[in-house]
C-alpha cells in the first residue's frame, strides 16, 4: 500500500490532518445536528478527547476564505457528499485560551494582547471581503474591545456573517482559580470584570458560537452577562462526536494491518481487549447507556498505536507520559487543600469502592466546587468519572478506567503521605488487582 496515512498523534490542525495523509475519524456526520442546535453552544469534554482538532474542522468547513479547498479537504469524508448549506459562509474569529494566559503582563494585558493579535490577522485574511486599507484600521484599533466593536461595525454594514469559535474558554480562568484564587477569578467573571464584559461583547456579535473547554464553571459565572449560550455536552446526540467508538479503533487498526505497519499475525481483538480497560467506558449522556458503544480516550489509543507500530507490542507503560502534564493541571484546580469543604472524603469514597450515587450538576459556580454534592460532578466533567448506571432519579457515576484509577491512586498516596487518614491497604490491593489484570 503507498501512501501509509500517518497516525496524527499530537496534532489538533485538521488541515495539516487532511492535506499531508494523515488518519482521520469521521466525525463530520455531526455537522448537520449541530447546525440544528440553538446557533451558540457550550460543549465540554476531558483532556485529549479531540476538542480542538474538531474545532480545527469545524473551521475549515465553515471558512469563507477557505470555501475552495472544500473539495480537497472534505470529499472523502462523510460530509464531502453531504455538505450543509451553510459551508463556507462564514468569516471565523478562533480563539484559544490557553494562549491568552501567558506573558510579563498583568491578565488583562496579557489576554488583551493574545486576542488584538487574533484581530489582526483577521483583518488581513478577510480585508478582501471588505475595503483596501481594512487590515491597518483594525490594526489602529487600540484594544480587544476596540477591534470587535469595530469589526461589528463593518461586517454588519458589509453583510458578512460571523463565526465564533473558542477552543479552551475556561482555561484562563481555571489558571486564575487555580493560582490567584477566588477573589480574583471573581473579579473577572462578575460585574465589570473585563473576562465578563467580553463575553457580553459576544452576544448578539455572532451569528454562530461554538466554545468548548473541560469544565462548566466559567460558563455559570458568566451566564448572566453571556445568557444565550446552550450546553450540549450532556445532549445523547453528541455523546459520540469526540472520542473513538471500538468500531473507530478497529477500522483504523485493520488499515495499519492492512497497510503492512502492523505484524502480519497481530490479533487486533487482542490489541482492543488490552487496551478497553486502560482507555475506554467513557459515557456522557445518560441516554447513550443503552443507546451507544462507550468511548475510547483518542489521544491513548494514537498513542497504543504508534507504540505497537514501532516496537511490535503494547507499549511498556500503558499511561501515556505526556499527560502527565494534564494531570497535574486537573490536580492543581481540585487542589485538596485550598477550598473549604469535604472533598478529601468524596475522594476517598470513590478510590475504594469505584463510584459514587450523585446528581450531576449541569452547571455550577467556582465558590461551589468545594461542597461535596458538586464535587463528582466536576471529576465527571474532567473524565475522572463517567456515568455506568442510573439509581432511581440519580446517576453512578464510575472510574472508567485504570488509567484514571491509578491517577485517583496517587491523590491518595499522596495523602497518606501527608499523615491523613485512609485506607491505604484497601487502594494497594485495588491498584495491585487493576495491574495483575492490565
Amino acid at each position: 500500500m503507498e501512501n501509509i496515512k500517518e497516525i496524527p498523534y499530537g496534532i489538533a490542525n485538521f488541515v495539516e490532518v487532511a492535506e499531508q495523509n494523515m488518519y482521520y475519524v469521521d466525525k463530520t456526520m455531526f455537522l448537520p445536528l449541530l447546525e440544528k442546535q440553538p446557533r451558540n453552544l457550550f460543549f465540554i469534554r476531558p483532556r485529549r478527547f479531540g476538542k480542538s482538532i474538531f474545532l480545527s474542522m469545524l473551521r475549515a468547513y465553515y471558512d469563507i476564505a477557505q470555501k475552495e479547498k472544500f473539495q480537497k479537504r472534505f470529499g472523502n469524508l462523510w460530509i464531502g457528499s453531504r455538505p450543509t448549506p451553510l459551508q463556507g459562509k462564514f468569516q471565523v474569529v478562533y480563539l484559544d485560551f490557553s494562549r491568552a494566559s501567558g506573558g510579563s503582563g498583568s491578565l488583562e494585558e496579557n489576554f488583551n494582547n493574545y486576542c488584538g493579535m487574533v484581530m489582526d490577522l483577521f483583518g488581513k485574511v478577510y480585508e478582501p471581503y471588505y475595503f483596501p486599507g481594512f487590515a491597518q484600521k483594525m490594526e489602529e484599533q487600540p484594544d480587544f474591545v476596540s477591534k470587535l466593536n469595530y469589526l461589528n461595525l463593518h461586517a454588519a454594514e458589509s453583510g458578512m456573517k460571523l463565526y465564533l469559535i473558542i477552543d479552551e474558554y475556561d482555561n484562563f480562568t481555571n489558571i486564575v482559580l487555580n493560582e490567584q484564587g477566588k477573589d480574583v477569578y471573581h473579579a473577572l467573571t462578575h460585574a465589570s470584570g473585563f473576562y465578563r464584559e467580553i463575553f457580553k461583547k459576544f452576544k448578539g456579535m455572532f451569528e454562530r458560537i461554538f466554545m468548548t473547554g473541560v469544565s462548566p464553571v466559567t460558563l455559570d459565572d458568566l451566564t448572566s452577562g453571556f445568557n444565550i449560550g446552550w450546553n450540549i455536552s450532556t445532549d445523547y446526540q453528541f455523546n459520540m462526536m469526540l472520542g473513538f467508538s471500538e468500531t473507530d479503533v478497529r477500522t483504523m487498526f485493520q488499515y495499519y494491518k492492512d497497510a503492512g505497519q502492523l505484524q502480519a499475525d497481530a490479533d487486533i481483538e487482542a490489541m482492543i481487549r488490552e487496551m478497553k480497560p486502560w482507555y475506554n467506558n467513557y459515557c456522557f449522556a445518560e441516554e447513550s447507556l443503552k443507546r451507544d458503544p462507550k468511548m475510547f480516550n483518542c489521544d491513548m489509543v494514537l498513542y497504543y498505536l504508534r507504540n505497537y507500530i514501532t516496537l511490535g507490542k503494547s507499549p511498556k507503560e500503558m499511561i501515556d507520559p505526556n499527560t502527565r502534564t494534564d494531570y497535574n493541571k486537573m490536580k492543581k484546580l481540585i487542589q485538596l487543600d485550598k477550598l473549604d469543604g469535604n472533598r478529601k472524603g468524596v475522594l476517598r469514597k470513590i478510590t475504594e469502592e469505584g463510584q459514587i450515587i450523585t446528581n450531576l450538576i449541569t452547571t455550577f459556580p467556582a465558590k461551589e466546587i468545594a461542597k461535596p454534592e458538586i464535587f463528582p460532578s466536576l471529576l465527571f466533567y474532567y473524565g475522572m468519572l463517567t456515568i455506568t448506571a442510573t439509581r432511581g432519579s440519580r446517576l453512578v457515576l464510575s472510574i472508567p478506567n485504570y488509567n484514571v484509577r491509578k491517577q485517583y491512586y496517587e491523590f491518595m498516596l499522596e495523602e497518606y503521605q501527608d499523615k491523613r487518614h485512609i485506607n491505604l491497604n484497601n487502594l494497594m490491593d485495588l491498584f495491585d488487582e487493576m495491574a495483575y489484570e492490565g
